[in-house]
């Protein structure tokens, strides 16, 4: 209900994202499915989609053109299991917590980024801990390239890059975002990050970038999803620690990621050049390409680290943290709920408290506004 709703109150959800929105959960089925099918009738083909490709004699993996159905078979996971989890666990579960009605759809979006991030975190931090590149960035360049990945490296990359494939795709059909092109704008970027740094090679710095991005993501949607259940004193507290983690390691660390992109491969890349057959992708231009890209996306972090400081701002003046994100969204979501209900004309005349005003507090003759007048009239408002 509220999905149909949210559709109905933005004209810019197309038919097309209406279509995949009310089809998150059997579309993807109808493809994992067969393939799950397949594979226990030992079909060759499906083991392409369902494991990973490219093992070598020694027991280790380099790319392999069958990585591409692996990324499609996991992208329809992702969207099966978000879609899933959101409607069968995590709704029903803000039902049981007596989350608002006009919060549960951002309460499930929030709560299933944060079992993701978890779990990509907690994985994501041991192979890095484990890995040379721990307390030297200089490992990142050192013996490039490194084209031989172990088993657990190969799913963990691949799963991640499924996930981020995943991402625009449901930029399109979620909630309404007052900041949608500063998000669309990360995922391309970051799209591109990971494609590049797998396909060229340079995987160990895109294993210390997603560890740099995920802890944040984790404490911030945690934050959110503790504002929606009323946890006040918790939800402010996991806002601190994630203010302190995102200063660490996205505007930190991550700086310093950048720095060692920029300073560090003359120093410890033997050769810059084009050899693909031997896995070498790195001419001296790349750099500069990747460094772009870095910049692009520190850009973006540095403008969502002002916004973090004016909730910071809000929290130690006693306003208490909202979401600075979402405050518009769920104005839609309860506007869209009521002229549903109450067949009211949606006019600045009717908004009392920037929410629309009950039948009975509306004096005067009534006019019957069409669907889209109401849209325009809105939107005219805002």
């Amino acid at each position: 209900m509220t999905n149909r709703l949210l559709l109905k109150s933005d004209p810019r959800r197309g038919k097309l994202a209406k279509f995949f929105n009310r089809h998150q959960i059997d579309l993807p089925l109808k493809f994992v499915i067969p393939v799950i099918i397949g594979h226990f009738l030992h079909v060759d083909l499906c083991e392409r989609f369902l494991f990973i490709s490219g093992k070598l004699p020694n027991g280790l993996y380099k790319k392999s053109v069958w990585d591409l159905t692996f990324l499609f078979f996991y992208f329809c996971v992702f969207t099966f299991l978000r879609a899933a989890t959101m409607e069968f666990v995590l709704k029903p579960f803000s039902a049981f917590m007596n989350v608002s009605k006009d919060k549960k759809l951002r309460f499930a979006e929030q709560s299933w980024l944060v079992i993701y991030y978890t779990i990509s975190f907690t994985s994501g931090l041991i192979l890095f801990y484990n890995s040379p590149s721990w307390n030297d960035t200089s490992y990142f360049w050192r013996h490039y390239p490194v084209w031989e990945l172990e088993k657990c490296f190969k799913y963990y990359y691949l799963l991640q890059f499924a996930f981020w494939i995943q991402q625009p795709f449901v930029l399109q059909i979620e909630a309404p975002r007052k900041d949608y092109m500063e998000y669309m704008l990360h995922h391309i970027n970051t799209l591109l990050l990971v494609g590049l740094s797998y396909l060229c090679n340079f995987t160990r710095v895109g294993l210390a970038v997603f560890v740099s991005m995920d802890l944040p993501d984790v404490l911030l949607c945690l934050a959110k999803t503790l504002h929606y259940l009323k946890y006040g004193f918790i939800c402010d507290l996991t806002f601190v620690l994630m203010v302190f983690s995102w200063m660490y390691t996205r505007v930190y660390y991550y700086g310093r990621i950048i720095w060692s992109t920029y300073s560090e491969p003359e120093l410890y890349v033997p050769e810059f050049k084009l050899d693909p057959l031997n896995g070498n992708w790195f001419p001296h231009f790349v750099k500069y390409f990747i460094l772009v890209l870095m910049l692009g996306l520190y850009i973006l972090i540095i403008f969502w680290t002002l916004m973090i400081f004016k909730v910071v701002y809000k929290l130690f003046t006693n306003t208490g943290i909202t979401d600075v994100r979402s405050d518009d969204e769920d104005e839609v979501m309860v506007d869209a709920v009521e002229v549903e209900d109450t067949k009211v004309p949606l006019t600045t005349a009717n908004i009392v408290n920037g929410h629309l005003a009950p039948p009975t507090a509306i004096k005067g003759k009534k006019r019957r506004y069409s669907r889209t007048e109401q849209i325009k009239n809105y939107a005219a408002r805002r």
